[in-house]
């Protein structure tokens, strides 16, 4: 099995962004296929704010095995929690903008299994991550982990610290921003990335249909696999990142 560990689907009604695409889960399905990706980690896009009834809308079309990542926006109820479990979530996408107010949910993902999935990067956030880490949360960094890519990763110390973190922890970093991250930016950092932690802790993500204005235009499914492809271009660790890896964390039967 080859599994994409972010895509985005949604009613193209939905949509308040550009560029203008049909983000359905029946295209999503048709374009991995051609790929020969074979499951989906459904995130659900920012533009949608923080009621996941399109996610778990669009999950319910699905014809290939698929796992859900709704948003953890504001406090909820453990039953709410337990009843997106039986849904097919398996985790919880945030920020550490202001996680006091989570804590109680936090701590109920915690009992249920989810592990949380963090967008914005964690530099000025190292001691959270480090308690959450301590307190048993599984962490999925989106976007390589880092909130911007604008420093030369030979030397920003921003990947040492994040390095630091994810070295040994319950801890994965995804590969993601085809078409928003700069490509040698992408290649100097996964290669960082491969050296210190392996493929045991890196996971790809398309972000296919991508939906924000920053994005000048809207690539192909197969252009994502092309950059990853370019980034990472050992067979071996590359077959791990999009097998074995996300299939154990996301519980995927490989």
């Amino acid at each position: 099995m080859r599994i994409d560990c972010e895509v985005h689907a949604f009613r193209q009604e939905a949509r308040r962004a550009a560029p203008v695409i049909n983000g359905s889960l029946e295209l999503l399905e048709r374009a991995a296929r051609g790929c020969a990706i074979t499951g989906l980690v459904l995130v659900q896009p920012s533009f949608l704010h923080g009621d996941p009834t399109e996610l778990f809308a669009q999950a319910s079309q699905a014809r290939m095995p698929v796992r859900l990542i709704p948003p953890l926006a504001q406090p909820l109820a453990p039953e709410v929690l337990a009843q997106w479990g039986r849904s097919g979530a398996v985790g919880l996408a945030l920020t550490f903008d202001d996680p006091d107010p989570l804590a109680e949910s936090l701590e109920a993902a915690l009992q249920l299994g989810f592990h949380l999935e963090v967008s914005g990067g964690v530099e000025g956030r190292e001691r959270l991550t480090e308690q959450l880490l301590a307190d048993g949360h599984r962490l999925v960094l989106r976007d390589f982990g880092l909130a911007d890519f604008a420093r030369d990763p030979a030397w920003d110390p921003r990947v040492e610290r994040l390095l630091a973190l994810a070295e040994g922890a319950e801890a994965w970093v995804k590969l993601s921003g085809s078409g928003r991250v700069p490509d040698e930016w992408a290649k100097a950092t996964a290669d960082r990335l491969l050296k210190k932690l392996g493929p045991k802790q890196l996971l790809w993500g398309s972000e296919w249909p991508h939906v924000t204005v920053a994005h000048a235009y809207a690539p192909l499914y197969a252009e994502t696999l092309t950059w990853l492809e370019a980034i990472v271009p050992d067979e071996d660790a590359r077959g791990r990142i999009l097998s074995e890896t996300p299939a154990a964390l996301y519980g995927f039967r490989n």
